[in-house]
């Protein structure tokens, strides 16, 4: 039976945090104890799709993070990103080696005070490697 799986959470720690991180299966990770993850403020539900394609004979798999926060979204710097989801799995977008995650923010100041003014984030990773859960 196929579990429904909604984003609940979305939380973020630099990338060099996850130094130490195992692979421990195709799909799962163990990082190291200790790290602190920064919860970001989100509007249910974020989406999060994974997708892969061969390229030059070689599969790349691909994550888009998208949620809209009413928080300020601060640095966009290097920032690997853990997404709980409804069924009590955690998947992990970046590590702490390259290529890194890329954030992009749409603020929107629409013309009506009515009409939606969170900003919508889009954070995207490629990686030669499946999008991996987290080993808890």
């Amino acid at each position: 039976m196929k579990q429904i799986k909604l984003v609940t959470s979305v939380e973020r720690t630099p990338v060099g945090n996850l130094a130490g991180m195992v692979r421990v299966s195709k799909t799962e990770v163990e990082i190291p104890l200790g790290v602190v993850w920064t919860p970001l403020v989100i509007k249910p539900h974020a989406q999060l799709s994974v997708s892969d394609k061969l390229e030059d004979k070689a599969v790349v798999w691909t994550a888009k993070l998208v949620f809209k926060t009413c928080g300020e979204f601060g640095d966009r710097g290097r920032w690997a990103y853990r997404v709980g989801l409804s069924n009590g799995q955690y998947r992990l977008i970046g590590t702490d080696e390259r290529p890194y995650p890329v954030a992009s923010v749409l603020e929107n100041m629409p013309e009506n005070v009515a009409e939606n003014q969170l900003s919508e984030v889009t954070v995207t990773w490629q990686s030669p490697h499946f999008i991996p859960s987290i080993r808890e």
